[in-house]
């Protein structure tokens, strides 16, 4: 059908549902760049630093090999202590990477915890699984995308070797430091040239990767007003509940009916259960109301219970349009009303005389 056919816009629930599943676009092709740019920019500024530093450890190391028999057994610690002043002078590198690697992911797709994500799927493991992904669509565009950029980074530096070249042969007779310094250029210009490349590729990918994601996660108008159904209620469970809300209310209402004073009556339309407590209230309080079955149902309880029942057409009309449940009765009618209980405490006074 038509109107299944996914052509909406994700809803904010939606997104955040597949946030929560870890389904965000996110291009690896960034990172890739952006932590390219970061190393290019981290040696273009510390080289010297780094080159002495690699210096004074080759150094270290020859002298100490003039003096110090290298054998099997010596051979590992020799090895660990050279592992360790590498890794001693590149840990400022590594951290940079590191800080950089999650600085970008938290710039594409925010800070966020995915246990939905981490959930152990069996069918993951599942190798019929796994061997339809290494030949579904995507796997195929990965690796055309991987050929792609390997070959033209291939022909990059193809055609740098091929312009520098000529200019290599002029450093068989310069001195050292000259020649490593026209290599350290040489690998400078080659690797920001394959970085723009990176960076071109990477914008490209995460464009695509948003699309696809844009794409994958829309909805259709029946998933909409399915979704609009959950999260504001099904209209028939809704007009349940409120029918049944109603219900526990009307019977509160026939219980407290128990407590009037009065009940002033059309005497068949209208009927108003009026309650006067000075500790309570200042005023009278209507603590039940109804029309027809409801005003009949009222008079019944009230005179199951022996209370007085006074017909007041005009006053009893007033008191329903006027006032709510538990609420005062309006100002304007307190002498009315005062008259009425001024008669029925008379009532009550000559009953019990």
């Amino acid at each position: 059908m038509a109107d299944e056919e996914k052509t909406e816009q994700a809803t904010p629930k939606k997104r955040q549902e597949s946030r929560e599943k870890g389904q965000v676009a996110k291009s690896v092709e960034l990172n890739t760049a952006l932590i390219l740019a970061s190393a290019l920019i981290f040696f273009y500024f510390n080289i010297k630093s780094l080159g002495r530093h690699f210096n004074d450890t080759f150094v270290h190391f020859i002298n100490l090999s003039s003096h110090y028999e290298i054998t099997v057994a010596t051979f590992p610690n020799l090895v660990k202590a050279i592992t360790y002043d590498m890794f001693s002078i590149l840990l400022p590198f590594l951290i940079l990477m590191v800080i950089i690697s999650l600085f970008v992911n938290v710039v594409q797709v925010g800070f966020m915890i995915t246990p939905k994500a981490m959930e152990l799927k069996f069918d993951k493991l599942n190798p019929v699984n796994g061997f339809k992904n290494m030949f579904s669509m995507r796997s195929f565009g990965e690796l055309v995308k991987s050929i792609l950029k390997a070959s033209v980074m291939s022909y990059i530096l193809y055609l740098f070797i091929k312009i520098k070249m000529p200019s290599w042969f002029n450093l068989i007779d310069v001195p050292q430091k000259v020649f490593f310094a026209a290599l350290l250029k040489g690998i400078f210009l080659i690797t920001l040239y394959i970085l723009i490349f990176i960076v071109f590729v990477a914008l490209v990918d995460y464009i695509f990767q948003k699309y696809n994601f844009e794409k994958s996660i829309r909805m259709s108008h029946k998933e909409i007003k399915d979704e609009y159904k959950q999260m504001e209620g099904d209209p028939h469970i809704k007009q349940k509940i409120r029918k049944t809300q109603m219900e526990i209310a009307r019977r509160r209402m026939m219980e407290d009916v128990k407590k009037a004073d009065v009940i002033i009556t059309n005497p068949t339309h209208y009927a108003v259960a009026i309650q006067y407590d000075e500790s309570k209230a200042s005023a009278p309080v209507v603590v039940a109301k109804g029309m027809n079955k409801i005003a009949q149902k009222i008079k019944e309880i009230a005179i199951e219970n022996d209370i007085v029942i006074v017909e007041k057409p005009i006053i009893a009309r007033q008191l329903y349009k006027k006032t709510k449940i538990g609420e005062v009765i309006p100002e304007e009618l307190y002498k009315a009303v005062a008259e009425i209980l001024a008669f029925v405490y008379r009532l009550k006074n000559e009953a019990t005389s």
